[in-house]
């Protein structure tokens, strides 16, 4: 029998993301009419060049926004998890594959073992979430090329079945 379970998981916007996104517009607008105004004032021989670098510093103003549009999709297939990390819908990033079969440990954010393992620095840690704070967050911890990796992530209540399915010794709490 072929299990296949798939999921996708946005990643929320922080106040941070908000001032970053202000301040990026700011900072457009005012070198914008700094071009527009000053130096064509001084040079006008350079009003086509201008209007052409302000075009492009409004479209990197609008991909560096847009990069803050994160989600996560979460690809469940037999006894494999894939996390990929999809970037404004333009660009996708495999960021882990891990083999259920060979977990270390599994569970919530309330297990004991979450703290140990985060605190540990010979684990490489993968944050996938929604928000790295909120309850329902789950941990995976394996070996992937012999590097030990922490998964963080937030999936839904058939992923984390299957995942208890295929490691009934490790507890979720």
């Amino acid at each position: 029998m072929e299990i296949f379970v798939e999921e996708m998981v946005a990643k929320k916007k922080t106040a941070a993301f908000f001032a970053r996104t202000l301040g990026l517009v700011a900072a457009c607008f005012v070198a914008v009419m700094f071009l527009m105004t000053v130096v064509t004032a001084l040079v006008p021989a350079f009003a086509p060049f201008v209007f052409l670098v302000s075009a492009a510093a409004v479209y990197g103003t609008y991909i560096l926004i847009t990069a803050g549009n994160v989600e996560f999709e979460y690809s469940l297939v037999n006894n494999e998890i894939d996390v990929d990390k999809i970037m404004s819908r333009r660009k996708r990033k495999r960021l882990t594959t891990a083999n259920l079969r060979e977990l270390e440990a599994f569970g919530t954010k309330a297990n004991p073992d979450y703290e140990r393992y985060l605190k540990d620095p010979s684990a490489k840690k993968i944050f996938a979430c929604e928000d790295k704070n909120a309850d329902n967050v789950f941990f995976l911890v394996y070996n992937e090329n012999t590097l030990k990796k922490m998964l963080i992530f937030s999936p839904g209540e058939k992923i984390t079945a299957v995942v208890a399915r295929f490691n009934p010794k490790t507890p979720i709490i």
